[in-house]
């Protein structure tokens, strides 16, 4: 080879390259003002006034999921640990825990459900997808959360704009 590059090779200039000028144009409308997303750049199970009020229902409380990881971490431990009365009380703390995280998310979804419905009362709220939604969203830490959380945990949520 004598160091040629062929044609329509990557680094060419030819007319297989587009212009970057759409994608500049569209770089500042991302956000609002606030940096809130859009409703547009959201995923489609994202969008809505429903789902952001879900969202910040969500966001503002504190339940037992918290503490489902650790707990989880500390029956890995104990399951490889020889066995010992700690052990099974540890064990059975968490399972009491994975007990109260089940309960927790019925509850979440019923309280979801009927206050979406509440607020939105010309809006069609369907019970087992918004409940669905509330308790994938609760079961995520709040730094793996998108669209990231509005409200601080123990704040109550901004009505819809």
């Amino acid at each position: 080879m004598s160091g040629k590059r062929r044609p329509g090779g990557r680094g060419s200039s030819g007319s297989t390259r587009r212009p970057p000028a759409p994608r500049r144009s569209r770089q500042g409308t991302a956000t609002t003002p606030y940096g809130e997303p859009n409703d547009v750049d959201l995923h489609p199970r994202d969008r809505g006034p429903v789902r952001a009020f879900v969202r910040d229902v969500v966001d503002a409380r504190r339940g037992p999921v918290g503490l489902l990881l650790p707990a989880a971490g500390i029956t890995v431990t104990c399951a490889f640990a020889p066995a010992s009365d700690l052990q099974r009380y540890l064990l059975l703390g968490s399972l009491v825990l994975l007990a109260a995280v089940a309960v927790d998310a019925v509850l979440l979804g019923v309280e979801v459900t009927r206050r979406a419905r509440a607020q939105f009362p010309g809006e069609d709220v369907p019970g087992p997808s918004t409940a669905w939604y509330a308790f994938l969203r609760a079961h995520r830490s709040r730094g793996a959360r998108r669209p990231p959380p509005r409200v601080m945990p123990g704040r109550r949520p901004s009505p819809p704009r």
